[in-house]
């Protein structure tokens, strides 16, 4: 009886999301943007004084809807801001000598706080990084705080017809 009635409910639900019209969606609070990969210096071995350049890719956490876009056409700062961070605290590593993704969610706080200050104002929350220069979606991804990510190409298309619709067609 049970399984007629989940079958009844998605039937309804698929004719009303076929039924309504399509529409952009911004990203909601708490978002988390994507950053293109950077190359940032890491230490070469725990507690160790050289460096190496090694890619990492930025999360940003975006606490406010409305920044979304507006974080996201500042891209470039943000990256040069976490960049800049990395200049002057290389990234640590642990023992097997890959980047410590452990150490660096505690100082996710204090990266945002270089964002922010490139950004003008107080936009981004947290910034948490993954060592690695691929997209993400599987594997480690699935087991951080961030599971859901967008990337900001998408997000400023979605904001760009959001902005046509309400401004209406072109003369």
């Amino acid at each position: 009886m049970r399984a007629h009635h989940l079958i009844a409910a998605f039937i309804v639900a698929m004719i009303l999301a076929l039924a309504a019209p399509a529409v952009a969606q911004l990203p909601g609070d708490d978002s988390h943007i994507q950053l293109k990969h950077i190359l940032a210096p890491a230490l070469t071995k725990p507690g160790g004084f050289t460096t190496q350049l090694r890619p990492l890719t930025p999360i940003m956490t975006v606490p406010k809807a409305e920044h979304v876009p507006l974080v996201c056409q500042r891209a470039p700062r943000a990256a040069e801001a976490v960049l800049y961070y990395f200049q002057r605290n290389p990234a640590p590593v642990d023992k097997k000598r890959r980047v410590d993704i452990d150490a660096l969610k505690k100082k996710a706080k204090t990266i945002a706080a270089y964002v922010n200050r490139a950004l003008g104002q107080k936009m981004v929350s947290e910034v948490y990084v993954v060592e690695g220069g691929k997209a993400l979606g599987r594997g480690v991804m699935a087991r951080l705080p961030f599971a859901q990510t967008q990337g900001c190409g998408r997000v400023l298309e979605q904001y760009e017809k959001r902005m046509e619709e309400l401004l209406g067609p072109k003369k």
